[in-house]
């Protein structure tokens, strides 16, 4: 059983304990169907999935992940572009002025591309696993040329670099999606120059709950298997040979909404940065409390159920795919306007294209940051405004 695991924490290597078995879904036989033991770590606070594998997670992101088709990864929104600009300051404002940059996890390359618009006098380098995703090279933009910006293939723990070469490495959201944080961090010190830099931003775990999305928003996640504390961040880069910096907080925009930001910048080099015992804050009891939340949402929905004659679900997102496994039902419709979703199936339940959904019964709106959208084509369709419900 889970909480018999002897378990160790990734980021400072203390021994973790048992928190709550959180059971996840997803559509066809996805690696996420399956019960996610999250354990915390009393020394810097983190919380993490335990049972998962970074190779399992790589079926995700080949087989499953649709990032390169969500608006929230739109490279031209106004939000996103806010965003990049954050970015450049807090650089800049450490006085690393026009520094050759490599950006990992790069996906659709925004964040290097409007660099590239905005003058940057300096070679960038994007690498991803996501192909569907990262950009096509210029062609133009050859190995030799000056100020180059160009997008490779590979992985946080394998990147394509030759050692000691690198400047400047950029982790925007990607240690959240990692389960062996070394790995990544003796990957980065291999590749970066004597006394280059590293820059890792994530959620920032200890303000979860001073920014609620919806019920469980945070730890629906299911790619998100690190849920971080400064102090945890901060002990994993000492750990692996990196002196901390600067460290800043604050809330950053989507083309959605606005999340809590957490970036460390280090340097590859060994030094006094001030960390003594740290510890994390309580992000353990926000997963607990989060997860009574997320119950309180099953008996709504069971609610609808006894009253209604029929429910259907609009919106195949991850906030469903936690509520789903808790609910004692299977007679229920779900229904996605995304076509290559109306291929797939829950627990071999179809998924609907919405225009061809009966309208009767509930229809619970399942998306918290997209309900407004959805909503208004629910009512052009006919569904009337007294059956229609949104999860919260």
């Amino acid at each position: 059983m889970s909480e018999d695991l002897d378990a160790f924490c990734p980021a400072c290597e203390a021994k973790t304990q048992y928190l709550i078995d959180w059971k996840f879904a997803g559509l066809n036989d996805s690696i996420f169907n399956y019960s996610a033991a999250f354990f915390k770590c009393p020394s810097c606070g983190l919380v993490y999935i335990e049972n998962i594998s970074d190779e399992q997670l790589s079926i995700f992101y080949s087989d499953e992940c649709n990032y390169s088709e969500k608006t929230h990864f739109n490279i031209i929104s106004p939000k996103n572009i806010e965003k990049y600009n954050h970015y450049k300051n807090f650089i800049m404002s450490l006085d690393l002025f026009n520094v050759s940059i490599t950006d990992v996890g790069c996906g659709r390359g925004g964040f290097l591309l409007w660099l590239k618009k905005n003058n940057w006098n300096a070679n960038c380098f994007g690498v991803d696993i996501d192909l569907k995703s990262i950009p096509e090279n210029d062609q133009n933009n050859g190995d030799n040329a000056r100020n180059q910006f160009i997008f490779k293939e590979g992985t946080a723990v394998s990147l394509p670099f030759v050692s000691n070469t690198q400047e400047f490495l950029t982790y925007f959201h990607v240690l959240e999606h990692i389960r062996n944080v070394d790995a990544v961090l003796q990957e980065a010190s291999r590749v970066l120059k004597a006394d280059g830099y590293i820059l890792i931003e994530v959620p920032d775990a200890e303000h979860y709950e001073d920014y609620p999305v919806g019920t469980a928003f945070w730890l629906s996640i299911r790619e998100h298997v690190n849920h971080f504390s400064v102090c945890a961040i901060s002990q994993a880069l000492r750990r692996n040979g990196f002196s901390v910096i600067r460290i800043n907080r604050g809330l950053l925009p989507t083309p959605e909404f606005e999340y809590p930001s957490l970036m460390i910048l280090a340097k590859k080099s060994k030094g006094n940065d001030d960390l003594g015992n740290c510890k994390g804050q309580d992000i353990a009891s926000y997963v607990k409390k989060s997860h009574k939340e997320l119950i309180n949402q099953v008996n709504f929905v069971l609610a609808l159920h006894r009253k209604f004659s029929s429910i259907t679900f609009w919106g195949c997102s991850a906030e469903i795919f936690s509520l789903l496994p808790l609910l004692d039902i299977k007679d229920f419709t779900l229904c996605d306007s995304n076509k290559l979703k109306q291929e797939s199936n829950y627990q071999g339940i179809p998924i609907k294209d919405p225009k061809t959904v009966q309208i009767t019964g509930a229809l619970i709106i399942a998306p918290y940051l997209y309900a407004d959208a959805i909503e208004i084509d629910a009512r052009k369709l006919g569904w009337p405004n007294n059956a229609i419900f949104r999860l919260k």
